[in-house]
């Protein structure tokens, strides 16, 4: 289905094709009419459309609003230049779209919100031992409720929507959600296991506004998992891969991987790659159980395990996942974007700055959600975690690939400023071994 998601800033301006994914991120004081030239390129603009300008400054503002109008054309006529980048050895690779990077720059900061993870369920039918779920209670927001915080969202500017659970498929009215938040011009990532899903479900997903569907592959034989711990329907989940594939829903596999399976990675890749020849995504990144730390966390990888047994298999199939510069610890104030450019909501109606860090910003089933998504009741959230404060991170020599993640550091050391161990062990394996670094903040 071909529709385009856009958001209006306070100056700037946003728009992603569902089907393309082409992408358009444009900045100024004109970008406020930027939407009504994408609903109608011949609008001209008039002096009531920038009140605040004095009447000297029209004909730099018509220049402006011409280019603008130019851009936006180009745009929709798909004429658009791709987006490419020079490496170090100034060859041209594919890059992630310039027009994101620039959104994420301009929304970390102007603490503007971009995306938002919602926990749709804590059902699940599986029960798999390194889980960060707390509990399985059937809890979720209703519809009328998911519509109002929805319509809240989009106005607070986010484009972005990750459904995940639990399992999301275990709600009767999931496809009803998925739907919802496609009306409200989201772009949707999604996230499920992949056992519960069938024909029809799938033919809706095809017609969503997906910009990834994420399946997490948990076994590869049919029958009781010890992963699981309980029946896995592997049959059913190839099948479901392989019509996803057929119709075209962007794709990944997700493995997480630990000492539970790190020494089969070669069969379970193999098996994967027979299904369908799609990206798969190899993690060793466990997080504990939100209820604090568990046997979960036993099953994590040691740097040696990871560089001795993992390293060797990334590098034998290409699945390395290069690390992309996340921070300027020069320049920033706080270690995440958890809080200034995502929020996340439970299916209590919970608001968090993030799933990984539980600190309330309130609910939105009994609070003003405008007030709760506001720029300055997040400020207040989240002026605590400042990487000042923060003396390890700011001597490690990969500090400007992690995040630190202080909600994971928080659930496991009871304070922000020392970082977890099992995340720096990650973020120094990625990084240190990526065969072609990109050296500083991009």
């Amino acid at each position: 289905m071909k529709t385009i998601v856009s958001r209006t800033f306070d100056d700037a301006f946003f728009a992603m094709k569902t089907d393309s994914k082409d992408m358009l991120f444009l900045e100024g004081g004109s970008c406020r009419i930027a939407q009504q030239l994408m609903t109608d390129p011949g609008y001209v603009p008039l002096r009531e459309d920038f009140p605040e300008y004095d009447p000297s400054c029209w004909p730099d503002i018509v220049a402006d609003c011409s280019c603008l109008r130019d851009e936006i054309v180009q745009f929709l006529a798909g004429n658009s230049p791709p987006a490419q980048v020079r490496d170090d050895a100034s060859s041209i690779k594919q890059a992630e779209d310039i027009s994101l990077v620039r959104l994420k720059t301009y929304a970390r900061a102007n603490w503007q919100l971009t995306s938002a993870d919602i926990e749709l369920t804590h059902l699940c039918n599986c029960r798999c031992r390194f889980c960060y779920l707390a509990s399985y209670e059937n809890h979720g927001l209703q519809l009328e409720e998911l519509q109002r915080i929805g319509s809240a969202l989009r106005n607070a500017g986010v484009i972005f929507t990750s459904l995940t659970g639990g399992e999301l498929f275990l709600r009767p009215d999931a496809m009803d959600v998925l739907q919802l938040f496609a009306d409200l011009n989201f772009m949707l990532d999604i996230k499920s296991n992949g056992t519960l899903l069938d024909s029809a479900k799938i033919a809706t997903l095809a017609q969503l506004p997906i910009f990834d569907m994420q399946i997490s592959i948990y076994d590869i034989a049919e029958g009781f998992s010890a992963t699981t711990q309980r029946l896995y329907p592997f049959t059913r989940v190839e099948d479901s891969i392989k019509q996803l594939v057929s119709c075209q829903v962007p794709l990944t596999l997700s493995v997480t991987v630990g000492k539970h399976n790190v020494d089969r990675l070669d069969e379970i890749h193999d098996a994967l790659k027979r299904i369908a020849d799609i990206a798969i995504f190899y993690s060793p990144y466990i997080t504990p159980r939100r209820s604090g730390t568990d046997d979960g966390i036993a099953l994590r990888l040691s740097a040696k395990e990871m560089q001795e047994k993992l390293l060797p298999f990334l590098q034998r199939t290409g699945s390395f996942s290069k690390l992309e510069p996340y921070r300027d610890c020069i320049t920033c104030i706080h270690p995440c974007t958890a809080g200034i450019t995502q929020v996340a909501m439970d299916p209590l109606g919970n608001l968090y700055p993030c799933l990984d860090l539980p600190i309330n910003i309130g609910n939105v089933r009994h609070g003003d959600v405008h007030t709760l998504l506001s720029a300055e009741t997040r400020r207040k959230i989240m002026s605590r975690f400042r990487m000042a404060d923060m003396a390890q991170c700011l001597d490690c020599r990969v500090r400007e690939y992690c995040d630190s993640c202080v909600g994971i550091a928080l659930l496991e050391n009871g304070t922000h400023t020392r970082p977890a161990r099992h995340k720096c062990d990650v973020v120094h394996f990625f990084t240190l071994n990526d065969p072609n670094p990109k050296g500083g903040f991009a």
